[in-house]
């Protein structure tokens, strides 16, 4: 029978889990230690546990595992980054599991989930501006917590640029709005078409008086970046996220013809994508950068060559070309380098080496900017974003408190979501009195290098989401198919649960059959080549009716 793990050896790759017959083990996913992929995600997602738990066909437990610290998988499932991916050291055996893939199976599965009613356990009322990724998750923890809460956005509907700046075919908005109804069933008020701030419809101080005990601030970066560029005003130049918005509104433009894109972030390649499923004929992103340097994500740059669509890097505007008052055409100039010694963004060009690009619209999606004007007299901004602390997210007023790009810069929308999350332990803990950094300045260490499984472990292929294929009746329906469930359970039993410890739990059932030492590849277990110790033997067995006598050999 087994007699033993050492821990000192087991890595917790879960190879005895998944080989032995007779389900003598178990994991123990929750350690000090965190898995490689639970520390570059930025929410901090318990994954190493979540894989473990569908491993035993556990799935809403799963689901529920990502929701205590990330509310939203449904929604980051489909437009996350996956930098936990990257970290992913099954990479070393042959592919990381796809982890994002999963992720979308139990977000969606969760949106099923009945309603959390929270019981409302406070009296103080707290707004939150903006109702993107990181104002709707402050207000999901918020009201988990049991406080009375008030979202308030600009644009008519709730979502923010989860709704206006991501196109529909990576987001749809179906996704978006059973995310917003939960949220309204967990008593969460939406207050749509309000612009808050000076010059708007209400300021922070009238929040104040209306009762707010904390306001959290989350306008995001949703105006496009502009520049002065010679007929930049001509009918067919187009601006990045003004562009999106328009696109996801009533106020979609018509392309024909060749469109040009400038830039190399992911709003360039949304913008690119969004005007070829527009009906452009040609498109191409031309960008300063190079290809090793472009700011998009390397799988949103694949999608755009999949449709179609041509990138050309090492160029930056010179002019537009306009005839008609309307654009003909585009200029380029070779970009020598992108920063000065000091690192500074400082392209330098050589006009010499041109690029001239016929097109019948050009789409500038150079970056992006938070609105922060109506902000400026009640918190510090600095290089146009709301000053924060690093750990409390507390801006320099007191009680308010501000995440996501208005705080951060542009980023992703799971550090969006993690940002959102902390401002609300925050206002928690300020409106319990106590301290707001708590215990939250502690942080975990993660699993050593050489204490990570790898050796021995049997290769298995990765799975991967189908795509949808492009109709013209649907040119914007969601591109990504999920994993069906045999899927999402292979791709779950290839994760290795690194940094957990194994540990026998049902003992009696061990048939000495050896395959979980045998298997084992750290060589951890060892298994006692007798199922028991017998307490007795055949010659100390008294046979009925033969009292004192013994059956002797």
């Amino acid at each position: 029978m087994i007699q033993s793990i050492d821990p000192a050896v087991c890595t917790g790759c879960g190879t005895c889990t998944k080989t032995c017959p007779l389900d003598v083990f178990r994991l123990d996913t929750d350690q000090e230690t965190r898995s490689p992929c639970m520390a570059a995600c930025p929410a901090g997602a318990d994954i190493r546990a979540s894989n473990y738990l569908i491993q035993q066909g556990r799935l809403d437990e799963a689901a529920e595992k990502y929701l205590e610290v990330q509310p939203f998988p449904a929604i980051t499932g489909r437009v996350c980054f996956h930098p936990c991916e990257s970290a992913c050291s099954r990479a070393k055996v042959d592919a990381p599991v796809n982890i994002n893939a999963i992720e979308q199976i139990l977000g969606d599965r969760s949106l099923d989930f009945p309603a959390e009613e929270p019981v409302r356990r406070h009296i103080g009322r707290v707004a939150v501006v903006g109702s993107g990724p990181a104002g709707l998750s402050c207000a999901y923890f918020l009201a988990r917590m049991g406080y009375p809460v008030t979202v308030y956005e600009s644009m008519p509907n709730p979502g923010g640029m989860l709704r206006y700046g991501i196109p529909a075919y990576r987001l749809p908005d179906a996704v978006v709005e059973r995310q917003v109804e939960r949220l309204e069933r967990m008593g969460v008020v939406f207050r749509c078409g309000t612009r808050v701030g000076e010059g708007g419809d209400v300021t922070l101080s009238e929040l104040k008086r209306r009762g707010f005990r904390a306001v959290m601030l989350a306008p995001g970066c949703s105006a496009a970046r502009r520049m002065a560029i010679e007929g930049g005003d001509a009918d067919g130049v187009h601006w990045g996220l003004d562009f999106l918005k328009a696109c996801r509104g009533d106020q979609q433009p018509v392309l024909e013809g060749a469109v040009v894109v400038v830039g190399g972030g992911d709003v360039a390649v949304d913008a690119a994508i969004t005007a070829r499923r527009l009906g452009a004929s040609s498109v191409s992103i031309v960008c300063l950068e190079s290809r090793a340097e472009m700011p998009a994500y390397p799988h949103n740059q694949q999608d755009a060559e999949d449709e179609g669509i041509t990138i050309r890097c090492g160029y930056g505007p010179s002019r537009v070309t306009v005839g008609n008052g309307r654009v003909s055409g585009i200029e380029f100039s070779a970009c020598t380098s992108l920063r000065d010694e000091q690192g500074r963004f400082a392209p330098v060009f050589d006009e010499s080496e041109t690029l001239v690009l016929p097109a019948e619209h050009v789409i500038f999606a150079i970056g992006q900017a938070a609105e922060l004007e109506g902000f400026a007299r009640d918190v510090q901004v600095e290089a146009g974003r709301i000053a924060v602390e690093p750990v409390t997210f507390a801006s320099s007023r007191w009680g308010v408190f501000a995440a996501g790009d208005a705080a951060t810069g542009p980023s992703s929308v799971v550090s969006a979501i993690a940002g959102g999350r902390e401002c609300a332990f925050s206002i928690d803990r300020m409106l319990k009195g106590a301290d707001l950094t708590g215990e939250r300045t502690r942080v975990r260490e993660t699993v050593p290098e050489d204490r990570l499984p790898g050796e021995g472990i049997t290769e298995e292929p990765r799975h991967e989401r189908g795509r949808a294929a492009l109709t013209p009746q649907a040119p914007f329906a969601e591109k990504l198919l999920p994993l069906d469930l045999e899927a999402c359970f292979a791709e779950a039993l290839r994760c290795m649960t690194c940094g957990s410890r194994s540990r026998i739990t049902y003992t009696d059932d061990c048939m000495t059959c050896f395959s979980c030492e045998l298997h084992c590849p750290s060589g951890a277990i060892f298994v006692h080549p007798f199922k028991e110790r017998f307490a007795r033997t055949l010659d100390q067995i008294e046979p009925a009716g033969e009292q004192g006598a013994r059956i002797s050999e």
